[in-house]
């Protein structure tokens, strides 16, 4: 299987690419290079850099609106928690992988440094990405069930796959940096439990670990070829809840680029779990249509799929009060108080403020769930069901039957535009923004991507 996928990477044309791919990658890397800005003036990012500058310093690379040099692996570490920390990147709904960010988050610096064009960045993230995607699909279960966060483990396979083909590493030496870099993987969901940072860093961890696989696999050093199918391989050692014979091997090879798992990815509206965000919708909705103030509200009950009420809703004392900012990102209730309270959810919510708001926390306490299977009929939906109960005994009603950003519920490019200009006002100047919009649009034509990145390195509003 990792012969198979490294055949198909390193072979891989931009002819063979389908436009409507490369249109969407384009858009999903302006997403990124979005969400990256919003996260860049926060104080966390600023300590990833200089624990890089710590134990990565070098010459090679930058992150993305940063002067300071780091190694390649360093750099890409600092664009992987900025792509992370406001959990507002993109997700291949059925896989729950977020597939852009880990790829992008090491082929920037590599292309940036080496005055690549925008197509070879193109190409190197629409690898990583649809193999990240499709490597999701592999185990029968989600992975968040057995304590593995997805994206960590995929994104760093598919970051490995976009560098390899950057450095046009044949397929046996692909195929040694993937077997390398399975062994690196971690992704331990342990933050979940009390909102710790550690997750906000795993798709930096995964960006840069990929530059140690391609460089040891650079080198010859052997890595396993049963790495994935293997009776010690990645998926029968990490998930031993499923039967060896139950993991969907051939998802992941059948079809490679005919069948684009790219396409599937949606991305966010707002910065938190991708499954929050139908439920937003839906109470957003009813605010506007019925003009509801907190104060009317008696309650508000949810049908939840029942493998995400262990992340989204218990234990609910941690959900009613979220302990740090990335805590309430996973949180339903709190999600849905602030939503109706503040009116919506951009970059600036889950505040401190946010999380200490008595109005909020007094309408998260009237968030009720109920596990409904109706709601995890079709993994590619991700839709939501929602009843308000208002205190005069009157029921509103609001059903989104798939997520925003998928093929059945589609956004526009203006959609992504407008939540690139939202995420990077406050930290380039206005004119930047439209000049970076207009390079990033035409990505492909561009034939040195460092002028385009190396303007968005100016000086930033520092947030709390």
């Amino acid at each position: 299987m990792s012969e198979r996928l490294a055949d198909w990477a390193t072979n891989l044309s931009w002819a063979d690419i389908p436009r409507d791919v490369k249109d969407l990658a384009r858009l999903q890397i302006l997403d990124a290079v979005g969400v990256m800005l919003a996260a860049r003036p926060l104080e966390p990012v600023h300590a990833a850099v200089r624990a890089m500058a710590r134990t990565d310093a070098g010459s090679q690379a930058k992150s993305l609106g940063f002067d300071q040099s780091l190694s390649l692996s360093g750099a890409a570490f600092v664009n992987g928690v900025m792509s992370s920390l406001l959990e507002f990147d993109d997700t291949h709904i059925e896989s729950f992988v977020h597939p852009t960010v880990a790829p992008f988050s090491i082929a920037l610096p590599y292309c940036q440094s080496s005055h690549l064009s925008g197509a070879r960045l193109m190409q190197a993230v629409i690898i990583g990405s649809e193999l990240s995607c499709r490597l999701g699909l592999v185990p029968p279960m989600r992975l968040h069930s057995v304590g593995i966060h997805p994206t960590a483990i995929m994104g760093a396979f598919g970051a490995v796959y976009a560098l390899a083909w950057l450095e046009h590493l044949d397929g046996r030496q692909v195929v040694d940096a993937i077997g390398h870099c399975a062994s690196m993987c971690g992704g331990l969901m342990a933050s979940w439990e009390d909102g710790a940072s550690t997750k906000t860093l795993h798709v930096g961890i995964a960006a840069s670990q990929a530059a140690r696989a391609v460089a040891l696999g650079r080198e010859g050093i052997s890595g396993p070829r049963l790495v994935f199918e293997g009776r010690f391989g990645w998926f029968q050692t990490h998930v031993q809840k499923a039967d060896p014979s139950a993991f969907r091997y051939a998802l992941a090879t059948d079809g490679l680029g005919s069948r684009w798992e790219l396409l599937n990815v949606a991305s966010k509206p707002y910065p938190s779990a991708f499954t929050i965000h139908p439920y937003v919708d839906a109470v957003l909705a009813l605010k506007a249509a019925h003009a509801i103030a907190p104060a009317d509200i008696a309650e508000i009950r949810c049908r939840i799929a029942p493998s995400s009420v262990a992340t989204l809703c218990e234990p609910a004392a941690e959900k009613l009060r979220p302990l740090t900012s990335w805590h309430g990102r996973i949180s339903l209730q709190h999600s849905l108080a602030e939503a109706l309270v503040r009116g919506g959810m951009d970059k600036h919510a889950y505040s401190p403020e946010a999380l200490a708001d008595p109005v909020i926390n007094a309408l998260a306490d009237k968030v009720v769930y109920e596990a409904h299977a109706s709601q995890s009929a079709d993994p590619k939906k991700a839709g939501a069901h929602v009843r308000i109960r208002l205190n005069d005994g009157s029921c509103l009603e609001q059903v989104i039957e798939s997520v925003r950003g998928t093929r059945a519920n589609p956004i526009s490019e203006e959609d992504y535009i407008r939540k690139f200009r939202s995420n990077a006002d406050g930290v380039i100047a206005p004119g930047r923004i439209d000049e970076a919009i207009h390079r990033l649009m035409r990505l492909d034509a561009i034939d040195d991507v460092a002028a385009v990145f190396d303007a968005l390195a100016t000086p930033t509003v520092h947030s709390e």
